[in-house]
């Protein structure tokens, strides 16, 4: 398994596609940062390639309570949960 760290909103087209087409099964997608901000206002295209790729979504708790949000989709990790899940992952990816 993969670990993807998404820390921003939107990337140039290019980059958001490689991103996207890299996704294997079973890997999976952290956002952090200003990268939470996709479970609000790019939820669908999210949403699509998770499911697609049969991946798991993740997010940092404690960047949705500083942004104010409450997401509807992937499950919130505490800090140490996030170093759990990096240390699990065969390779950790940011993007």
């Amino acid at each position: 398994m993969r670990l993807h760290q998404i820390n921003q909103l939107t990337y140039p087209e290019p980059l958001e596609s490689t991103w996207q087409n890299s996704l294997q099964t079973n890997d999976q997608v952290l956002l952090i940062e200003s990268g939470i901000l996709r479970t609000v206002q790019n939820a669908a295209p999210l949403q699509t390639a998770i499911e697609t790729k049969n991946t798991q979504l993740y997010y940092l708790q404690s960047d949705a309570v500083a942004y104010g949000i409450s997401p509807k989709i992937g499950i919130g990790l505490s800090d140490q949960e996030w170093v759990d899940l990096t240390f699990a992952a065969e390779a950790n990816i940011s993007w």
